[in-house]
């Protein structure tokens, strides 16, 4: 007994799908459901610039750059203070070894080896303390006498360093220069916890003392 042929059947759906994507056939129109917005995509340059032009006309640029002008000059006047600074109570000495571990090899710009990593390296060795230290806090104005009378005193020439004061005003009173550790990046070093310190070279170390001094009136 014969099969029927399935190749009539494949040929009309063949015919029915072509029949299908004719242009002619028409769709029904559905419309449109829900709300639809245009695509809007602001220029972000623009909208600063345009922002900028208003505080500028209102006069809020002029004012927020005269605010920055004088937090700068504040800063510049009187710094933060390193936090954590006493005043010494009683004198005390310790000596601080400056040597540091070399990370990795250091050589000079044709190859030659300074110093090798892992190696300890003591940098007075090749850079001796020609000034002493002096840390001080600059609203004391008994440790700014004391630092200053030392210097007198011994004929030492000796670098000022405040952790906390006004170095720019001392500077135009005393006609000399101030540093100012910001941040407390050596008071942290040479752990350093009260005032006035005295740091000078011993040897291949440092010798480190706190100086108690006894407050003057306006302190």
């Amino acid at each position: 007994m014969r099969r029927p042929s399935v190749l009539p059947v494949a040929a009309v759906l063949v015919s029915l799908s072509l029949a299908a994507i004719t242009p002619g056939v028409s769709a029904k129109d559905l419309g449109v459901r829900g709300a639809t917005w245009p695509v809007i995509e602001p220029d972000l340059l623009e909208e600063i610039e345009a922002r900028l032009v208003e505080m500028q006309r209102s006069g809020e640029l002029a004012r927020l750059e005269q605010e920055a002008r004088d937090r700068a000059r504040r800063k510049l006047e009187e710094p933060d203070p390193v936090p954590g600074i006493a005043p010494a109570r009683e004198l005390r000495s310790r000596l601080f070894d400056p040597s540091i571990a070399v990370a990795r090899d250091i050589r000079t710009p044709d190859g030659v080896l300074i110093a090798a990593a892992g190696a300890r390296v003591n940098p007075l060795e090749r850079l001796p303390l020609t000034r002493d230290l002096v840390f001080v806090d600059g609203r004391r104005s008994a440790e700014i006498a004391w630092a200053l009378a030392r210097e007198r005193e011994t004929g030492r020439s000796a670098k000022i360093v405040l952790l906390a004061g006004r170095p720019l005003d001392l500077m135009r009173r005393h006609r000399r220069p101030f540093f100012f550790d910001a941040g407390g990046r050596l008071a942290e070093r040479f752990a350093i916890t009260a005032t006035p310190t005295l740091v000078v070279q011993d040897g291949q170390a440092l010798r480190i003392t706190e100086v108690p001094v006894q407050p003057q009136q306006e302190d």
